[in-house]
């Protein structure tokens, strides 16, 4: 059964988001997905909180797109990290102009396909 009490916090600064994106990618439908484990120093204790950032580029469209396109994303990142992120890992949800008028369960299927397929353990049944 999958661990739903892992701590989830947010990217904040820019250096965050490009170490994200040296790690794993994936894309789906309405996103692309940006995954890194974080690096344990002898003097760091590496957190076991997930975190996760999101961007919508100008090409999403207007401000009140990207806005609307990026709470989507939080909300369904929101529900299935817990279920599939892997402790201390960091996200970055890219959007997509399809992720404004994605179905809802579309968008949370590929947010879910996407966090299954950068997992390091392929142990799930292929959807």
């Amino acid at each position: 059964m999958p661990d739903i009490t892992k701590k989830i916090a947010g990217l904040k600064k820019r250096a965050q988001f490009l170490y994200v994106a040296q790690g794993k990618k994936a894309n789906g439908r309405f996103l692309s997905l940006q995954m890194r484990v974080r690096e344990t120093s002898p003097n760091l204790i590496k957190s076991p909180e997930i975190r996760f950032g999101l961007t919508a580029s100008k090409k999403v469209g207007n401000a009140v797109s990207r806005n609307r396109a990026r709470r989507r994303l939080r909300a369904a990142l929101s529900k299935a990290l817990p279920l599939y992120g892997i402790a201390g890992s960091d996200y970055v949800a890219i959007a997509r102009p399809q992720t404004i008028v994605a179905k809802w369960q579309d968008l949370t299927q590929d947010v879910n396909y996407l966090l299954k397929k950068l997992s390091p353990t392929k142990t799930h049944i292929s959807e």
